[in-house]
């Protein structure tokens, strides 16, 4: 790799950005939930899926997550012998089975709660009124990863941030692909255009007869 001249910052990609990310929510997470409920901030995150979005196969958490399926066995495993996570008959398709939390595993998602619920308080306190544009900001990056990967739209939205156009103009509908949100911003920007030769173009008030 080329050194960089002196005083140079070095430009890292989005996925950098995205694994720095990971690690900093993982410092975050980690102590306080250890010590509350005795999970960590991967624990959570599983417990929160499955009472969500449970009970679910493993394969849809695999669509869902991109954890491998070796992964989400192990931590299936690991989280079976805690008695925390059962696995149920599917009444769709007798070849799979069910995650679903057991209550004992309801239990400690609700005492680790409090604790993650603080954590995140504390988050939006310090991005204060642009959190909302954030969140939307993140699940175009999740929409487009998903894109990328083949992998099934996750099983949430949240509310979408004022496009950037005239005061109030807001979308409620399903995220928007990529490309999608292009189209979108493009017309924004042919409407402008239209409005900025309007003004530009003042008619004669007396035509020729």
């Amino acid at each position: 790799m080329a050194e960089l001249p002196p005083g140079s910052t070095p430009e890292m990609s989005v996925l950098f950005d995205l694994w720095l990310v990971n690690h900093l929510i993982s410092g975050a997470l980690d102590d306080v939930l250890t010590v509350t409920g005795g999970l960590s901030g991967e624990d959570f995150g599983f417990y929160s899926l499955l009472r969500r979005f449970g009970p679910v196969t493993p394969s849809q958490v695999v669509r869902w997550t991109a954890m491998r399926p070796t992964t989400v066995s192990t931590l299936v495993r690991r989280l079976q012998q805690r008695g925390h996570v059962e696995q149920r008959p599917n009444p769709a398709d007798g070849r799979s089975r069910l995650l679903a939390l057991t209550p004992a595993g309801e239990d400690a998602h609700t005492r680790t709660a409090d604790a993650f619920f603080a954590a995140t308080r504390t988050l939006a306190a310090a991005l204060g009124p642009d959190e909302p544009r954030q969140r939307a900001a993140l699940q175009r990056l999740d929409t487009a990863l998903r894109e990328v990967g083949g992998l099934d739209p996750r099983p949430y939205t949240v509310p979408a941030a004022p496009l950037e156009g005239p005061p109030g103009l807001s979308y409620d509908g399903p995220p928007l692909t990529a490309g999608e949100e292009a189209h979108v911003r493009a017309y924004i920007g042919f409407i402008r255009s239209r409005r900025q030769e309007g003004t530009r173009h003042v008619p004669d008030p007396h035509p020729a007869r």
